[in-house]
Parts: structure tokens; sequence; C-alpha cells
């Protein structure tokens, strides 16, 4: 009994990691895109699926607690060690799953990095077009850059003292 109840939180997990997987990677398609709407509505749909995972996880805790003192293991027993020990008794599919679950955080990791990669490098886009923009826009027809001057047409000198 506490075997199903701890492969049912597993699979219910690992059903919500994928679906995470594969918003992250819209994710990655929108920011390509520069699809700002669809990026709002991803960030809600991605901070709900965080939530659900946060709260499956609870529950599996829960159910691996049970499952170890079953075992006649320690109640904090890691849900690898477990998975290992009873592998070793010749029931492998709780090690299967937690293989899976793995694997998919794994792709999670991978596509949120380059996520995180792509929003740094837009970033840093917008903040260099955005000093371009204020440098060309707020010119003086008096002051050249700082410390220097800027010779205007009629033949007279204006020197910035402040810099």
């Amino acid at each position: 009994m506490e075997l199903r109840r701890l492969l049912e939180a597993v699979t219910a997990l690992a059903a919500l990691m994928h679906t995470l997987h594969t918003v992250l990677e819209r994710e990655t398609a929108e920011m390509g895109g520069v699809n700002i709407a669809a990026m709002a509505d991803t960030n809600k749909e991605k901070e709900e699926l965080i939530q659900k995972i946060a709260d499956q996880e609870l529950l599996m805790k829960q159910a691996i607690v049970g499952m170890a003192l079953r075992e006649g293991l320690a109640a904090d027993t890691p849900f690898g060690t477990l998975a290992t020990t009873l592998a070793q008794r010749g029931d492998r599919e709780l090690f299967k799953k937690r293989l899976e679950l793995k694997e998919i955080a794994n792709k999670i990791q991978q596509v949120a990095e380059l996520n995180r990669e792509i929003a740094e490098k837009f970033s840093s886009t917008v903040a260099t077009t955005l000093t371009l923009i204020t440098r060309l826009a707020n010119q003086s027809n008096v002051y050249g850059s700082s410390g220097g001057y800027q010779q205007p047409r009629n033949g007279a000198v204006m020197i910035n003292m402040e810099a």
C-alpha cells in the first residue's frame, strides 16, 4: 500500500515536471520571437506549475517517510537511498521512476539555463540600446563630452569646467 502511494506520488510529480519542461520550451520560442504578451501568460503558467510541483513534492515526501518506516529505515531516508534499497530487494519500479525524475529534472535545468541566458542577453541589449538613445537625445549644443568642448558653427568656444 505504501509503495503504491509513493509510486502514484512520483508519477504525478513526473507528469508535472514534463509539463513544466514543455512550458519552458515554449517560453524559449516566445523569447526568441519577443512575444511579450505570450511570455507573460507563460510566466503565470510556470508559477502555477511550480506551486503544484511543490505541493506534490510534499505528498511525495510524506509517502517516502511512510515507505521508509515500513522498510525499517529511518524516517529521514533520502528518496534515492530508499529506491536503491528496494531495487536491491528486487523491486526496481521505484528506482526506474527515480531515474525518470532525474532525467526530466536535468532537462528542465538545461532549458531554464538557456532561457536565463537569453533573458540576460536581451536585457543587456536593451540597456545598451537605451544608453545609446539617451546619449543621442541628450547631446548638448554647447558642451561636448565631459571635460571637452564643442565648436559652435559661429567659431566661439565654450569649455566645460565641471568635469
